[in-house]
């Protein structure tokens, strides 16, 4: 009961500072009544046994005060919402087999084991939180038992904004894990990483509920990624946002430029086809 009193005080401490009194009432009161929003079981825990489903605030992951700031409360991925982003991805079966599924700011890990259900060079889960990255080792184990991993799974604990692109494609894994400073760093890290190694590259970014979403020219700086796809998923007084933002035109530009033919990407065909939409209708 005491934990139960004092993860609500935090909870609340923690909405305050994030989104402030009034918002903060009309979430709680929207949260109440929404059902469907307060259910983040999917069903993951029942079936392994493991623990991903309870939120916890910065303060409670024990993340580091200097970076506390700039961290957003744990919150679970729903499985079909990390379905439906890797499905409006669209990347061949070849390249996703090819890629490496970065989740940073993995918290207990749900996505990256969700992840590891599919068939990737490796899955790499990245988290600041101590306590987090010890409750997603602890599920590593148990849903390793189940033996319904297909792909390596590798946790780090480790700053997002440090982290070291791998190597060949990537998909980066972003569930609104910290604000639009800690983002705009990582996306200044994949830029740096691609300027050295050009290769694809996407960002699967979801947005679950509290705080805005990161402005469009955090993801897009430059122009080196774009989104390519969008979608959501509404409850009764929430929607549940995600997009898509690949470096597939980026990429074909840099490639052609250099006198390099790539086969047909489908995300590339994709974005071409948005401007020239985008095109027509500024037409008179």
């Amino acid at each position: 009961m005491g934990k139960a009193i004092w993860h609500r005080i935090r909870l609340v401490a923690y909405s305050l500072r994030a989104i402030g009194v009034l918002a903060m009432i009309k979430g709680a009161v929207r949260w109440i009544a929404d059902r469907e929003l307060r259910a983040v079981d999917s069903g993951f825990d029942a079936r392994f046994g493991t623990d991903t489903n309870a939120a916890l605030t910065p303060a409670e992951a024990a993340i580091p005060v200097a970076r506390r700031r700039g961290a957003v409360m744990y919150l679970p991925s729903m499985d079909r919402d990390l379905a439906a982003m890797v499905a409006a991805l669209e990347w061949p079966a070849e390249r996703l087999r090819a890629s490496t599924f970065v989740d940073l700011g993995s918290g207990k890990g749900r996505a990256v084991l969700l992840a590891a259900m599919r068939d990737h060079r490796r899955v790499v889960g990245v988290e600041l939180s101590p306590v987090l990255h010890a409750i997603a080792i602890d599920n590593l184990d148990k849903v390793g038992a189940a033996g319904v991993l297909r792909s390596p799974v590798e946790l780090i604990r480790d700053d997002a904004a440090a982290f070291a692109l791998p190597d060949g494609p990537v998909i980066v894994y972003l569930y609104h894990p910290f604000d639009e400073a800690v983002a705009a760093a990582v996306v200044a890290r994949i830029h740096a990483a691609l300027a050295i190694a050009p290769r694809p590259v996407a960002i699967l970014y979801g947005h679950p509920r509290m705080q805005p979403p990161w402005p469009p020219d955090v993801l897009g700086k430059e122009g080196v990624l774009r989104a390519i796809a969008a979608g959501d998923r509404h409850t009764r007084h929430h929607r549940i946002s995600w997009s898509i933002w690949t470096n597939a035109a980026w990429l074909a530009a840099r490639t052609a430029a250099a006198g390099v033919e790539l086969e047909p990407d489908p995300t590339a065909a994709r974005q071409a086809d948005r401007d020239r939409g985008a095109a027509r209708e500024l037409e008179p």
